[in-house]
């Protein structure tokens, strides 16, 4: 049954059958960084002017593509995709940067750099329509959700989350689909929010994350290198 839920197409953040809906409306307001992308996919503010997502879901953005962040509009720019993905989980990883910054009001996620992220409570969010886990009606009114689930298993460049039964679950479990990829799995510390995960597949009651851990230093080597290019070009107008 959890097997086909989770492989459903419809852009939806599954909820618990017992639980009321309003809980994971109001979860995922702590969580302004978790961004909606155009033409489906999620992802996840990183820096005042930069996105995290899945390389397939950067590859599909449209062209002068836009999206909402804490009810304003920021137009994407440039999208850079790790040079190691050949199109399935592996290295499923890309920088997106916005045209302009997103206000210091907006708090940005931190990029986990920890190795502890096994058994650890996450909160997964996305938008679109919504649904019961254990039923196919789908709700769509485009508000963010957010659930509950634990890290269940883990490797070196990715980490699993099992969709469980209601006696095994934890009390806000959310079940992503497929048109959810890129939504940002968050952990919470005394030092604040920090994005560990984002959603690159789903097989069965799994759902697969790419660790943000380990591509933390290809994180911030990809910044900084897009900003030399950018004060290169301030000088050399000419330069490509």
């Amino acid at each position: 049954m959890f097997a086909a839920l989770a492989c459903s197409g419809a852009h939806a953040l599954l909820i618990r059958a017992d639980r009321d809906d309003a809980e994971y409306v109001e979860l995922a307001t702590r969580y302004p960084a978790a961004v909606a992308l155009p033409g489906g996919g999620e992802a996840a503010l990183i820096a005042p002017a930069w996105l995290v997502t899945t390389a397939e879901r950067a590859k599909a953005l449209p062209a002068k593509a836009r999206v909402t962040i804490a009810g304003k509009g920021y137009d994407i720019g440039v999208t850079r995709m790790h040079a190691g993905w050949a199109g399935g989980i592996a290295n499923n990883i890309a920088l997106v940067q916005l045209r302009r910054s997103v206000p210091e009001e907006v708090d940005a996620l931190q990029p986990y750099r920890g190795d502890n992220e096994g058994g650890k409570a996450v909160a997964i969010v996305a938008h679109g329509d919504t649904g019961r886990i254990g039923s196919d009606t789908r709700v769509g009114d485009g508000r963010a959700r957010a659930s509950i689930n634990t890290v269940d298993r883990i490797g070196a460049r990715e980490f699993g989350v099992r969709i469980k039964p209601p006696d095994e679950a934890a009390d806000l479990q959310g079940a992503l689909t497929r048109g959810e990829m890129g939504a940002p799995a968050i952990v919470e510390t005394s030092q604040g929010f920090f994005l560990v995960g984002i959603a690159a597949a789903i097989e069965g009651d799994w759902q697969s994350f790419v660790r943000v851990s380990a591509y933390a230093s290809w994180i911030e080597a990809t910044m900084i290198d897009q900003a030399r290019r950018e004060v290169d070009q301030l000088l050399d107008p000419e330069r490509r």
